[in-house]
């Protein structure tokens, strides 16, 4: 009797281990498998691929300047060389302008208002400017005196382009481009207040400006 169960117990401890030895994919070797150890490859930054939704901020060109969202730094009469301030500033278009993501351009801000005879007789001319898509160059009206109504009435009457034209009525922005008279136009490079113009300008009179600046 003890043969039977000998035979019994050597056929369970044969199941056993070819259980343990798992099993062969179709088309796989039968060779016995082994084990395959992989050490990692240090890397020293993490691999970026299209698309990656991984926000990076680049550092601000200008960290130290005023910021006229905040109330940031002390609102002073800006003049050549000074860092142009900080602000945000939705378009009639309801886009939102921001001055730090223009530092690598040319820009041209005109500070204006509806009643101001001057301001509105120049806009022809500076839109002209606005319409030729010249590269590395910006331009954004700012109204400085009067409400948001106001100012979408006077750019739908005139057709002028509404992510041109912005209202800053309930800002800081007046405070930190300040100017007793308008029109008041601020040509800013890469960053830097470069010329403050008080007064009207013809086409020329701008187009002779920016040449200064534009592609240099």
């Amino acid at each position: 009797m003890r043969k039977p169960i000998a035979i019994v117990l050597i056929l369970i401890l044969l199941t056993a281990m070819a259980s343990l030895a798992g099993c062969s994919m179709p088309g796989s070797s039968d060779a016995e498998p082994t084990l395959a150890v992989t050490t990692p490859t240090p890397t020293t930054e993490a691999a970026v691929t299209p698309g990656d939704a991984t926000p990076t901020t680049a550092p601000d060109r200008f960290p130290n300047r005023a910021n006229a969202d905040t109330g940031n730094g002390t609102p002073k009469e800006l003049a050549a060389n000074d860092v142009a301030p900080e602000f945000s500033l939705m378009m009639n278009d309801w886009a939102t302008f921001r001055m730090s993501d223009h530092d690598d351009e040319v820009v041209l801000l005109n500070f204006w208002a509806t009643w101001c005879g001057p301001c509105v007789s120049e806009m022809p001319d500076l839109m002209k400017l606005a319409k030729e898509n010249i590269p590395g160059f910006t331009i954004r009206f700012i109204s400085v005196g009067d409400e948001s109504g106001t100012v979408a009435q006077f750019v739908e009457e005139n057709g002028y382009d509404k992510s041109l034209i912005g209202c800053a009525a309930g800002t800081r922005i007046s405070e930190y481009y300040p100017c007793d008279y308008i029109p008041y136009t601020v040509i800013v490079v890469n960053g830097i207040v470069r010329e403050t113009l008080i007064g009207s300008r013809s086409y020329n009179d701008y187009k002779s400006i920016l040449n200064k600046y534009i592609g240099k």
